[in-house]
């Protein structure tokens, strides 16, 4: 997968460059109006080309995208769920302790009797 992402990355680099290329070479004050036409036919399918393979590259990281927020989703429901189990264990305890407390005030109001 990641060498095919790099395969369209080099290729959308390689038609930047040749845009680059054609662009520069319509500049020229030399050319015929033939050439000219045919390179600015150039430079729109090769517009078109870079357009194509953007929308590629975009259509993957949206994809990889979806599957990173999938594990992280799972990720977060695990941790969720572990806090859950280590917060019964103090609430247990607070438990205990309020009725623990009242024992002993149960225990001093009998003593004192």
């Amino acid at each position: 997968m990641r060498q095919k992402n790099n395969q369209e990355e080099r290729t959308l680099a390689e038609i930047q460059e040749a845009i680059a290329r054609v662009d520069q070479q319509r500049m020229d004050p030399t050319l015929g109006v033939k050439e000219r036409g045919l390179l600015e036919l150039s430079a729109l399918a090769l517009r078109d080309a870079e357009r194509l393979a953007i929308a590629r590259l975009q259509e993957k990281v949206y994809k990889d995208m979806e599957l990173v927020t999938a594990r992280l989703n799972q990720l977060s429901k695990r941790i969720r769920s572990r806090v859950t189990r280590m917060n019964k264990a103090p609430k247990a305890l607070d438990v205990i302790e309020s009725v623990i407390k009242e024992v002993v005030k149960i225990l001093v109001a009998v003593g004192r009797w």
